[in-house]
């Protein structure tokens, strides 16, 4: 069947509003800040970044932390003065590697001032006797019967295995004990079988097992609660204290300020100068200026800048003994280390981003709206004010970003092969090499600023991808 022309009628269309744009108009920094935060792990990083500032700032004062008997804040550099029940200060070395003990979390397990150790049968058994003359000439082997005598104790340590320690019926410690030269075995009360120089009273610890190691020491496994064997009641060491009896908790969070501080200002040194570098030198690319400037990067490129910060670092010492005769004092020359060491991080850090922008330039310079400027009598400075750097800066922000774990990491390591920061100026490097000495009886020390180094890091790599991702024009 053929259909007519006539049964067709041709529809009418309006032209007048098809130049309108019916979308909003978005700029690119727009269009970046609204996918980065679509970027849920990207977020996840930022909110991150922004707790564990928070915190570095907070933390060390009042009224988050804690404070010592004459009502002052706990400090990073001094230890906390705590008495005990008779009203007299607890000495310094019974509060160090105190572990973490936090309100509330303590009553589930965790975070309750317990640690498990291992400690021989003499350590148990004698105790910790006084550094006298007296007591170290009976630590002989051959002064067995002097040192049981004089103890008042039944059997040295090395003539007895000790098989179990637990509570009897009246709640009353009792030690289940081998007699080695008998192999007769044996109860009696704990009380009675360890010297009174022995740290571990009733209540204070938990009898795990006894073994043999490899050199034939018997050694005891003992679940230990520190606080109840220093006799600390009622203080809270949120992330225990350290082998000076420093609080660790002001330790790490201003360790995570100056780890931060560190990292921000090596970041700013290092763009400064690798920008400004970088951006002259792509400018004249081609030219005498440009070789000149790219000789000298590859010879600075070529020295290791891990032997360069040595060498900085090593000869710090006599300028800090320098300004010190100038401006005398100890806060004086722990500002003098810290920047010696953020210089010593930023001597050869800045050649990379002076090559990135160096390339940059150079593909930015033959555009069009480049030649526009020029012939509009726009001078050199302004060139590179106006329209060459700000169309990098993308890119350079995503490097920076990328930068700070970096420069964290190398503060760290640094400090833990013994050439960053010294005690007691705290960083997060610091108090990892710190916790790597005491990692097997108190692994607290170690983990808590390790996870929070980890933490930093992986929080400023999450944000620096969503950052590149939300800055590329090709993902637009």
């Amino acid at each position: 069947m053929q259909l007519s022309k006539e049964k067709f009628k041709l529809k009418k269309h309006d032209f007048s509003h098809v130049d309108r744009i019916s979308t909003e108009s978005i700029s690119f920094w727009k269009d970046a800040r609204r996918r980065l935060r679509k970027n849920k792990a990207s977020m996840v990083g930022f909110y991150a970044i922004i707790i564990l500032t928070l915190l570095a700032i907070f933390g060390p004062i009042n009224p988050i932390n804690q404070k010592n008997e004459d009502g002052s804040v706990f400090t990073y550099d001094s230890s906390p003065v705590i008495l005990d029940d008779n009203g007299k200060e607890i000495p310094k070395k019974d509060i160090a590697y105190l572990p973490p003990r936090i309100p509330g979390l303590e009553k589930l397990g965790i975070f309750d001032g317990h640690a498990t150790i291992e400690r021989g049968t003499f350590d148990l058994v004698v105790g910790l006797l006084p550094n006298t003359d007296e007591f170290n000439d009976l630590k002989s082997p051959l002064k067995r019967k002097e040192l049981i005598e004089r103890l008042d104790i039944p059997y040295h340590p090395f003539d007895i295995n000790i098989i179990d320690v637990y509570e009897d019926d009246k709640g009353d410690l009792t030690a289940k004990i081998k007699i080695l030269a008998t192999d007769e075995v044996k109860e009696m009360p704990f009380e009675d079988l360890v010297s009174e120089y022995c740290i571990y009273k009733p209540g204070t610890f938990k009898f795990l097992k006894s073994y043999t190691d490899q050199y034939g020491v018997e050694m005891i496994k003992m679940d230990v609660d520190y606080y109840a064997v220093q006799n600390i009641k009622n203080r809270y060491f949120w992330f225990g204290t350290d082998k000076m009896a420093l609080d660790l908790w002001t330790r790490v969070w201003v360790g995570v300020r100056v780890s931060l501080i560190i990292a921000l200002c090596s970041l700013i040194l290092d763009f400064t100068i690798g920008i400004l570098y970088g951006t002259i030198s792509g400018f004249y690319g081609g030219t005498k200026v440009d070789t000149v400037m790219m000789r000298i990067t590859e010879v600075l490129g070529s020295i290791p800048a891990l032997v360069l910060m040595v060498i900085f670092i090593s000869i710090s010492d006599r300028i800090e003994v320098l300004i010190d005769s100038i401006i005398p004092g100890d806060q004086t020359q722990s500002t003098i280390r810290l920047i010696i060491l953020i210089v010593a991080m930023s001597l050869t850090n800045w050649i990379g981003v002076a090559r990135v922008v160096r390339s940059q330039i150079l593909k930015l310079r033959e555009q069009e709206y480049i030649l526009a400027s020029r012939t509009l009598g726009a001078t050199k400075r302004r060139l590179m004010r106006k329209h060459l750097f700000p169309n990098i800066i993308g890119q350079i922000l995503v490097m920076a970003t990328f930068s700070i774990p970096g420069a964290i990491f190398y503060e760290a390591f640094l400090t833990f092969i013994g050439i960053g920061l010294p005690i007691p100026m705290s960083s997060l490097g610091v108090l990892v090499n710190n916790g790597y000495d005491s990692f097997q009886t108190i692994p607290s020390m170690l983990l808590i600023p390790a996870t929070i180094m980890s933490i930093i890091m992986l929080s400023i790599n999450l944000l620096a991808n969503g950052l590149r991702d939300a800055l590329d024009p090709r993902m637009r």
